[in-house]
């Protein structure tokens, strides 16, 4: 069947494929019984034993779907990976099953929809069906999403299977704007439309909680794409209404302002100073970023209530965020010695150094690429790519599904190799911290998780510490060196 020399060059890509679909399909078969199915919020924890054949159904299918997307990661790291159209209908395939299950891995879908209940006054059909930690939390989403939230909320008529199918709708649209736009930013920028859609469509992360959990994050990515795509072209003002819409959704999109700014200004033909057209193109920017969102916030009356739901995110301490799992580490070791009190205050000042941190990332990130030389339009969109990255891992509280956008911008803007690995190893890892039913591990894990982020932070930093080392002159040999060049010839007579 694969005698012909090109014929056997795809046997091994379609194997891939086929795996990859085969664990798409058996994960969504088992989603069935241990999914995040309605009304089961308050009874759901660990599986017992007769849901064990379900949650190996899951596990196995994940397993096989990570394992084939890893196997295509290998290919594109040898140069010999599969084009953009290949892996757009790989990626999906894999998503096909995955968007006729229960909700996946997050509980959050049902929580949308009694947000867009409420507003719409409406009763809300799937109380039971929300985590009762999160039933008197205000929405952290912007109005957008509650105005999509409340449409889907009527349409349905309390259907859930209608529901969920909506919001999925919106899902992928949000999806189809990041293909249609980081497609034509990554060849913009030199990076292979396959390489890209490896990692930021068809890896599992996304698949499993943009398609399967249906979280607003899809949507925001595509926005945030698209501004950032007309802000490269020179159409800042477009790329302004386009990310006051994707602020509209989630406020963290407002990350990408400062980049698509300077994206803006680096496309403005010459003539003005760097300087002037950064602040003209930024007036620009900010301008229709605030119009557009108030064009939607005004109207509903929704305004930035949000902002109160987003205080209430970090009331949860879980070890999936850096700075929290160090502040649990130290927490844990004034408890020890009879401190309990201590606990709640560690966290809080780990958190403030994380948030000061991504603050200090944000500014070098920018900083970066408004001093390059040539490139600046992909080092604006990378910039913002890792702005999204620190927000995500230093940020007080992480979820699997924050990786959304992040992954998007970095693989449309990443040429280099080693980094798109180690973006895959952590892409590849996330998918196991949520089982099916939306509980996660972490809560479970806090003393264990905590340390274990802990030590590897600290074993990092050491390994990067003696690298760094041996790479620069100790102040020992800069002396010697200094009185080689300087010694007085009179000292040899």
């Amino acid at each position: 069947m694969c005698e012909h020399a090109s014929v056997l060059a795809r046997c091994p890509l379609s194997g891939h494929r086929y795996l990859g679909l085969a664990g798409s399909v058996a994960l969504a078969v088992g989603a069935y019984q241990v999914g995040a199915r309605p009304g089961l919020a308050d009874r759901d924890g660990l599986p017992g034993l007769a849901e064990g054949p379900a949650i190996a159904a899951c596990l196995a299918g994940l397993v096989a779907l990570t394992v084939a997307w890893w196997g295509l990661g290998r290919r594109v790291d040898s140069g010999a990976s599969p084009d953009g159209r290949w892996m757009l209908t790989t990626a999906t395939l894999w998503a096909l099953p995955l968007l006729v299950t229960p909700p996946l891995a997050s509980r959050d879908v049902y929580a949308y929809a009694c947000q867009g209940a409420q507003f719409a006054a409406d009763e809300c059909a799937w109380t039971d069906s929300v985590p009762a930690i999160w039933r008197d939390t205000p929405s952290p989403y912007g109005p957008l999403a509650t105005l999509l939230a409340a449409g889907v909320a009527r349409v349905s008529g309390g259907n859930v299977i209608v529901a969920v199918g909506l919001f999925r709708l919106v899902t992928l649209i949000g999806i189809g704007l990041g293909v249609w736009y980081g497609w034509r930013l990554a060849i913009r920028f030199g990076v292979g439309a396959g390489s890209a859609a490896w990692l930021g469509l068809a890896a599992p992360v996304v698949l499993l909680h943009a398609v399967g959990g249906a979280h607003h994050d899809a949507l925001m990515t595509g926005l945030v794409l698209a501004a950032l795509w007309y802000s490269v072209g020179g159409r800042g003002a477009v790329g302004g209404l386009l990310l006051g819409l994707a602020a509209a959704v989630k406020v963290t999109a407002l990350v990408a302002l400062p980049f698509a700014a300077l994206a803006a200004t680096v496309a403005m033909p010459s003539g003005p100073s760097r300087g002037r057209r950064l602040v003209r193109e930024g007036l620009v920017v900010s301008a229709a970023t605030v119009l557009s969102y108030a064009a939607l916030a005004v109207p509903s009356g929704l305004g930035v209530d949000f902002l109160a739901g987003l205080t209430r995110t970090g009331e949860l301490a879980e070890w999936t965020s850096v700075p929290t799992a160090v502040g649990m580490t130290v927490g844990y070791a004034l408890r020890a010695v009879g401190l309990d009190a201590g606990f709640d205050a560690a966290v809080a000042v780990a958190r403030g150094i994380g948030v000061a941190t991504i603050v200090a990332v944000a500014a070098a990130a920018w900083w970066w690429a408004w001093r390059a030389t040539h490139d600046r339009s992909r080092r604006a969109v990378l910039g913002a790519g890792v702005t999204f990255g620190a927000v995500a891992a230093l940020g007080p509280v992480f979820y699997p599904w924050y990786a959304i956008t992040p992954l998007a911008l970095l693989a449309v803007s990443i040429v280099d190799e080693r980094p798109r690995r180690w973006l895959g190893v952590a892409a590849g890892v996330l998918p196991f911290l949520v089982l099916p039913n939306g509980v996660g591990l972490a809560p479970r894990t806090k003393a264990e998780g905590a340390i274990a982020v802990t030590a590897a932070l600290v074993a990092a930093a050491v390994v990067i510490g003696r690298r760094a080392a041996r790479a620069t002159p100790t102040w020992t040999m800069w002396p010697m060196r200094e009185r080689t060049r300087t010694r007085d010839p009179r000292s040899e007579r």
